[in-house]
């Protein structure tokens, strides 16, 4: 397996926009093979119309078939992404696949806010012993920097290298799964005519 890979592909660009293929791609975070049965037990997904989006990954390239066991009559196939980090450069979206671009962008965010979601909900619904297995199991951090090119590069290899310090760790009794998402962009402030940053009114 690669360490990077950048998508360059239209076709491959448009799986990025598929809410099922992201958690597909999500779910190797642990860098283990799977079948497509096994990746459709995982996340809950009917087993047919998952294995049509793992074939679809395979097509345009972000998925690789890397074994093939068989037991008994059947045949099992084993897939893997074509790469540790997959990134997407934001040139190629603008340039090749525009009208998608919020699609491309924003399908990480949505997938991640409905797990989130899933587990506030849980949280909530739950009795106090539950509740009590979740005390300091959130974090959540929200800033802005003043970087040069150099040291947003130095940020971002900073944060990859934590990242996969972590994410080599294996599943145990004593770890619990976490998702963690991020991301960077260049701040672009609100313009002042609009709205939102208009003065309120005093109502008397």
């Amino acid at each position: 397996m690669r360490e990077f890979y950048d998508v360059t592909d239209p076709e491959a660009l448009k799986s990025l926009a598929i809410p099922e293929r992201v958690k597909i791609l999500e779910l190797f975070e642990d860098l283990e093979p799977r079948t497509a049965k096994q990746i459709a037990t995982e996340l809950g997904e009917n087993a047919a119309r998952l294995h049509y989006h793992v074939k679809e990954l395979v097509r345009v390239g972000l998925l690789e078939q890397v074994d093939t066991r068989v037991k008994g009559s059947i045949v099992e196939k084993y897939y893997q992404p074509v790469a540790k980090l997959i990134t997407v450069k934001l040139q190629v979206m603008i340039e090749e696949n525009a009208h998608q671009l919020s699609d491309v962008m924003f399908t990480p965010i949505r997938t991640t806010e409905q797990d989130l979601m899933r587990t506030l909900n849980h949280f909530i619904a739950s009795d106090v012993d539950v509740r009590k297995e979740y005390k300091d199991t959130f974090g959540y951090n929200i800033t802005e920097f003043n970087l040069t090119k150099e040291e947003r590069k130095e940020f971002l290899n900073e944060i990859s290298n934590l990242i996969k310090r972590y994410r080599e760790l294996k599943p145990d009794e004593n770890r619990r799964k976490y998702k963690f998402y991020d991301i960077l962009f260049p701040y672009t402030p609100p313009h002042p005519s609009e709205d939102a940053d208009e003065p309120f009114e005093d109502i008397d």
